[in-house]
């Protein structure tokens, strides 16, 4: 099984540009954490334009169309979860929450920077602190993950061949896949 980390093309011409999402208590939620989500989210548009079939927010969450939620719910199945979104002046977008975390990363293959004691961030000592060259593991990867962040570094996306097969054959606009196996 081929695996995707699921990125933002952020090269579409005059596309629009979603900030950020909180919930309607005002709360901003970690979206990439892997669990899941109670609540009505807002978005706000940062740079208005031409709205995507997918697209990031600036802080990374997912956020697409029903049809492509719809689309990549087929294969991701309970690793899914859709969440309504509301964004004024726009009508059928969904928060895509990863609701699975697997740990694949494969650090003989990536190329990565961790946290030390000397840094800023001392309390995070031994963490990934960047990851610059994203390779995973697909022999860590259980048969049934079509849609999941990665352990230690949650912010990455990744999407199996299958769920990637789902986007293209909709004509989802705005997804990029770049391989990590």
């Amino acid at each position: 099984m081929r695996y995707f980390e699921l990125v933002d093309d952020v090269n579409i011409p005059q596309r629009w540009h979603i900030g950020e999402i909180t919930a309607d208590d005002g709360w901003e939620s970690p979206f990439w954490s892997g669990s899941a989500f109670q609540g009505s989210p807002i978005a706000t548009i940062s740079r208005p334009g031409i709205p995507l079939d997918f697209s990031l927010t600036s802080f990374a969450v997912p956020v697409a169309t029903r049809r492509v939620s719809q689309a990549i719910g087929s294969v991701a199945g309970d690793d899914l979860q859709r969440i309504p979104l509301r964004i004024h002046g726009h009508v059928g977008f969904e928060v895509l929450n990863a609701l699975r975390v697997v740990k694949c990363l494969d650090e003989s293959r990536s190329e990565f920077t961790k946290w030390t004691e000397r840094d800023h961030r001392a309390d995070l000592a031994g963490q990934y602190r960047g990851v610059t060259k994203l390779r995973i593991d697909p022999a860590s990867v259980p048969s049934d993950a079509h849609f999941f962040r990665i352990e230690g570094w949650l912010v990455a996306l990744i999407v199996s061949d299958p769920v990637k097969l789902a986007m293209e054959q909709i004509g989802c606009r705005g997804a990029k896949f770049q391989e990590v196996t």
